[in-house]
C-alpha cells in the first residue's frame, strides 16, 4: 500500500535533480560571463599599456602576460565544461534509473491490483456458498448454543467479506484504476438503493434507521458516492450500540450536503482528522471496536479527493456523530428516458397472493443449492440451472412463468449473465425483471448492465439487500 508514497518521493527527487542541473548551468554561465569580462579588461589594459609605452619590449611583455592569462582562463573554462558534462551525464543516469524504478513500481502496483482482484473473486465464490448454506439453515431445530454459534459464524463471514471488499477498493484507488464517471442523477435513486439494505442491517442490530427523501439532483460518480455513503452508514451502525441513525440531505450554496447522523458513542475532538487515515482506529470505542482494520474512512477520504468533493464530521462524545459529504448540484432533465426493459423496484413492500417464481442461473452447483434452499426458506419457489437453456427446460416442463431471473455474470464457456437473461426473457410474452450477481468491481460493466435494465448485486450476496429487493418485487 506504500508504493504511491515511494512514487511521490521519487518524483520529488527527480524535480530536485532538475533544479540542481538548472542551478549548475546557471553558475557556469555566470563563470563564462566573468571570463569574458576579464579578457576584455586585460585587452583594454594591454592597449593602454601599448599606447603609453610604445616600445618593442613592452609589447613583448604585454603579449606574454596576455597569452598566460588567456591560457589560464581557457584551462579554467575547459575544466568547468568537463565538470558540467560529467554532472549532466550523472544526472541523466540518475534520471534514467528513477524512470526505470517508477516503471517497476507501476508494474508492481498493477500486478498487486490484478492479484487482489483475482484473489478476491476466487475467495468470494466459496465464501458466497458458505453464507448461503448458513442462512438457509433451520434455526428452530437447533439448540440455543448451536444458534449462538451459527450467529457468530454469520458475523465472521460478513466481516471477511467486508475485508475482501475493502482491500480491493484500496488496491484500485492506489493503482489509479478508478476513473470517475460523473453524471446527473436524482439523489433519491441512490437513497432508494442503499436504504432498504441498511434498514435490514440496522434492524438486526436493534437500531432505528430512517432515510429522508430528497428531490435534489447531483452531478458526480454515482458508484463512488455510493461507496462513501455505505462506509458512513456501516461506521454509524458499528459505533451505535443503541438508538437510531438518520440519513438526510441539506441544500447548501456550494452543493447538496448528504448527512449520516447517529446517536452512537461519539468521537473525541483530537481524533476527528486522524480517523480518515489508513489503519487508524480509536481504542475502546464502542462494543465493536475490535472489528475491521481501519480502512473504511480512509477509502472515503481518497474518493472525496478523486471526486473533488468536501467532507465534514462533527461529533460529541457520548451523544453521537454526523458524517457528511457535499456534492455539486446536477441538471434536472425535462424528460427522463426509460428504456423498454428498464425496471425499478418500488419503495413499498407488496402483499403476496402466491409465492413468486425465481429463476437462478449459476455454473456453481453449490451456489445453486444454497441459494435455492435460502429462497425456499423465505417463501419463494426457485428454479435452478447451470445454463439458461437448462433453466428454460425446467420452466417449460413445470409450466411456470418466472417473476424474476437471478443470474451470475460469469458463466461456463465464457457465457455472460446478460445473455442468459435475454435467453430466458425470449421464451415468455411479458418482460421479466432480472438481477445480475457479480464480484467484478468494474464500474463500466455495472453501468452497461444497468443501461440494459438489469439490476446488479454484489457477490458474495448481501442477503439483507437481496431480501429487501425480493420483498419489493411486484407479482
Amino acid at each position: 500500500m506504500s508504493v504511491p508514497a515511494r512514487r511521490k518521493g521519487r518524483v520529488k527527487t527527480a524535480d530536485g535533480q532538475r533544479r540542481a542541473d538548472a542551478a549548475c548551468i546557471a553558475r557556469l554561465r555566470e563563470d563564462n560571463a566573468a571570463l569574458k569580462k576579464t579578457v576584455q579588461a586585460l585587452m583594454a589594459r594591454v592597449e593602454r599599456s601599448l599606447d603609453s609605452q610604445g616600445t618593442a619590449f613592452s609589447w613583448f611583455q604585454a603579449a606574454a602576460k596576455l597569452e598566460e592569462t588567456v591560457r589560464l582562463r581557457t584551462a579554467q573554462y575547459e575544466s568547468l565544461n568537463q565538470r558540467l558534462k560529467r554532472e549532466l551525464e550523472s544526472r541523466r543516469a540518475i534520471e534514467l534509473a528513477l524512470k526505470e524504478a517508477k516503471l517497476q513500481a507501476d508494474l508492481a502496483n498493477q500486478s498487486k491490483t490484478r492479484f487482489l482482484a483475482a484473489a478476491s473473486h476466487d475467495l468470494r465464490q466459496p465464501l458466497n456458498s458458505a453464507m448461503l448454506f448458513l442462512e438457509s439453515m433451520d434455526e428452530a431445530s437447533l439448540a440455543q448454543t448451536d444458534r449462538e454459534f451459527l450467529s457468530r459464524s454469520r458475523v465472521a463471514l460478513a466481516s471477511l467479506n467486508n475485508l475482501l471488499g475493502t482491500l480491493l477498493d484500496v488496491a484500485r484507488l492506489d493503482s489509479g484504476g478508478i476513473t470517475p464517471q460523473s453524471t446527473d442523477f436524482p439523489i433519491q435513486t441512490l437513497l432508494d438503493r442503499i436504504g432498504p439494505e441498511f434498514e435490514s442491517v440496522a434492524n438486526a442490530c436493534r437500531l432505528g434507521l430512517k432515510v429522508m427523501p430528497s428531490r435534489a439532483w447531483v452531478c458526480t460518480d454515482l458508484h463512488l458516492l455510493e461507496t462513501i455513503l455505505r462506509n458512513f452508514l456501516a461506521n454509524a451502525i458499528k459505533y451505535t450500540p443503541a438508538g437510531r441513525i438518520l440519513v438526510g440531505c441539506r441544500r447548501r450554496p456550494e452543493g447538496l450536503m448528504i448527512c449520516v447522523l447517529d446517536t452512537g458513542v461519539g468521537i473525541e475532538k483530537e481524533h476527528l482528522d486522524a480517523i480518515f487515515e489508513a489503519y487508524y482506529q480509536i481504542r475502546d470505542c464502542g462494543p465493536s471496536h475490535n472489528e475491521g482494520i481501519g480502512l473504511g474512512l480512509s477509502i472515503v477520504n481518497r474518493i472525496v479527493h478523486v471526486l473533488a468533493l468536501r467532507r465534514s464530521v462533527r461529533s460529541i462524545p457520548g451523544k453521537g456523530s454526523m458524517f457528511a459529504v457535499v456534492v455539486p448540484y446536477g441538471s434536472v432533465p425535462q424528460e427522463t428516458e426509460v428504456g423498454p426493459t428498464s425496471w425499478k423496484l418500488p419503495a413499498t413492500v407488496f402483499p403476496r397472493s402466491r409465492p413468486l417464481n425465481i429463476v437462478i442461473i449459476d455454473d456453481k452447483q453449490d451456489v445453486l443449492t444454497g441459494l435455492a434452499a435460502l429462497l425456499e426458506k423465505w417463501g419463494y419457489r426457485p428454479t435452478t440451472g447451470t445454463t439458461a437453456t437448462e433453466a428454460v427446460v425446467k420452466l417449460i416442463a413445470a409450466d411456470v412463468t418466472p417473476d424474476l431471473v437471478l443470474s451470475d455474470y460469469h458463466l461456463r464457456n465464457e457465457l455472460k449473465g446478460d445473455d442468459a437473461v435475454k435467453e430466458v426473457q425470449g421464451e415468455f410474452d411479458r418482460p421479466i425483471p432480472a438481477v445480475i450477481m457479480t464480484s467484478d468491481p468494474d464500474p463500466a460493466l455495472r453501468e452497461r448492465l444497468r443501461r440494459k435494465g438489469l439490476a446488479v448485486i454484489d457477490k458474495p450476496l448481501n442477503l439483507p439487500k437481496l431480501r429487501a429487493m425480493l420483498e419489493r418485487l411486484p407479482e
